[in-house]
């Protein structure tokens, strides 16, 4: 990354103005329970994970060059999404080993650990992030082949999360109020995703950042869990579409296709899914959608599978009347006479 762009995404979390809503959110919650006493306790409980929910959130969406998420309350759920978890474990195990070497000779180590953890915070981070597999975020391999992916710029992280650390203890030392040096901690602590993120997004490793050297025991549960997830998403549009709510069905689907790395396999995973049931209606009404996409991202091939499907389906089928002249040439170009009768029509 170029210094221009390093330095926008230093200020991007404090220029967009949902990241900075939900550090506000946050940082007057977890004020809350500061002074809240023993209730406090129970508080964070709920808090906690769902600060960290929210954190993976922001640097999945930035790594897929996605707008950044607004805090819900799915969020705040005990037992949604465990994954999530994993972080807040590393850190109370983190803070438990500083406090338990502190009071011994071996003090320095303290330091040392608490470096080299801030070093591949990142790449375990990140890894986390787009598997969702607290196995594969703990894995020397995937982390080491994510250091090596990344390269020189990998550094950037942790050096400028360490150079704003250095900025809050000198700003505190000269009698800056806690508050701000809270505010500024809360900021630093979004950077660490924001950035790692973006990191991500420049090298275009949202979608394969640790495959290689996992195994494939890893990519079949990975595999697994997308199906099953993808097929309640396809359940729950299903139960609407049948009761004549076709806005709500399909507006379920796109926002988890959203959610994706590879919109492309999801897009195309959902058609055939619809196409199963036993109404071909709703397959069709959402191909002219995913034809347009198609279209958009000049996949010919794959648009061209998607024309014949549809009007094999229903030879009265027509794509969005936006990409009918678009489909006519692509027919032409590649000589599907059986498809230009129809579309034409």
């Amino acid at each position: 990354m170029k210094l221009p762009e390093i330095l926008r995404e230093i200020v991007y979390p404090l220029t967009n103005l949902t990241i900075v809503f939900a550090m506000l959110f946050f940082w007057l919650l977890f004020l809350l329970v500061a002074k809240a006493g023993l209730i406090g306790i129970w508080l964070l409980v709920l808090l906690a994970p769902a600060y960290f929910r929210y954190l993976l959130a922001l640097l999945e969406e930035r790594a897929n060059g996605r707008p950044a998420p607004v805090p819900s309350v799915e969020m705040f759920a005990p037992a949604d999404s465990l994954w999530t978890l994993t972080p807040l474990i590393l850190l109370a195990l983190l803070i438990w080993s500083g406090i338990w070497l502190e009071g011994t000779q071996y003090a320095w180590a303290a330091k040392i650990f608490g470096f080299l953890i801030l070093v591949i915070a990142p790449a375990s981070l990140g890894i986390l992030a787009i598997t969702h597999s607290p196995n594969e975020s703990l894995n020397p391999m995937a982390i080491t082949r994510m250091l090596r992916v990344c390269g020189a710029d990998y550094l950037m992280v942790p050096a400028i999360i360490i150079g704003i650390t250095g900025i809050l203890y000198l700003l505190a030392a000269n009698g800056t109020p806690f508050f701000l040096i809270d505010l500024g901690t809360s900021y630093q602590t979004l950077l660490l995703f924001t950035l790692t993120g973006a990191l991500l997004h420049s090298r275009d490793l949202a979608v394969d950042v640790y495959i290689e050297a996992t195994g494939g025991v890893a990519k079949d549960k990975i595999a697994r869990d997308l199906e099953t997830n993808r097929q309640q998403v396809a359940n729950h549009a299903y139960g609407f579409i049948s009761r004549g709510n076709r806005d709500g069905g399909f507006a379920h689907i796109f926002d988890w296709i959203k959610k994706e790395s590879d919109v492309h396999a999801a897009s195309a995973w959902f058609f055939g899914e619809m196409m199963k049931w036993e109404s071909k209606d709703a397959a069709l009404f959402y191909a002219q959608t995913y034809l347009s996409h198609l279209l958009h991202h000049e996949q010919e091939s794959q648009a061209l599978k998607l024309l014949s499907t549809c009007i094999h389906a229903n030879p009265l089928w027509k794509p969005a009347a936006a990409d009918r002249q678009h489909a006519i040439e692509l027919a032409t170009k590649f000589q599907r006479h059986d498809l230009l009768a129809s579309l034409r029509n």
